[in-house]
């Protein structure tokens, strides 16, 4: 039986969440502090002068879903299960996968929100699975 790598598992689900859901733009699984550690289309987080590629999403989602919980705490809220924001060109949705890791999605203007935040919270699922597996 062939090995399956952590990269190639996170790759594979990201790309599952883009078929699932077409009007995803881009999509990455991030850390706390920001740092890319898989990210669909590929090449995606490579260009960094571009402001929607992978690293500014994920610089970015990392600083609204740290606030957000912060928010959520103090409001006593209970935990996190997705931030989502709105704006005239599109939406970003970021969810938790794991205490240092989350999904960030970027999403077209005119997409069906409801089947894309099941696809990504699917996706994210699926990849706490792939990182619970390397622990």
């Amino acid at each position: 039986m062939p090995i399956q790598y952590r990269s190639d598992a996170l790759r594979r689900s990201l790309q599952t969440l883009h078929h699932q859901a077409p009007a995803v733009r881009g999509s990455a699984v991030i850390t706390q502090d920001g740092l890319v550690i898989a990210a669909f289309p590929p090449g995606w987080d490579e260009n960094i002068h571009d402001p929607t590629g992978g690293d500014h999403v994920a610089a970015l989602a990392a600083v609204v879903a740290g606030q957000a919980e912060k928010t959520l705490a103090r409001l006593n809220q209970g935990q996190m299960e997705r931030v989502l924001m709105e704006g005239e060109h599109g939406t970003i949705a970021v969810l938790p996968i794991t205490h240092d890791a989350a999904l960030a999605v970027l999403i077209l203007k005119d997409a069906k929100l409801g089947l894309t935040l099941h696809a990504a919270r699917r996706a994210a699922d699926e990849i706490q699975s792939v990182l619970d597996k390397t622990k």
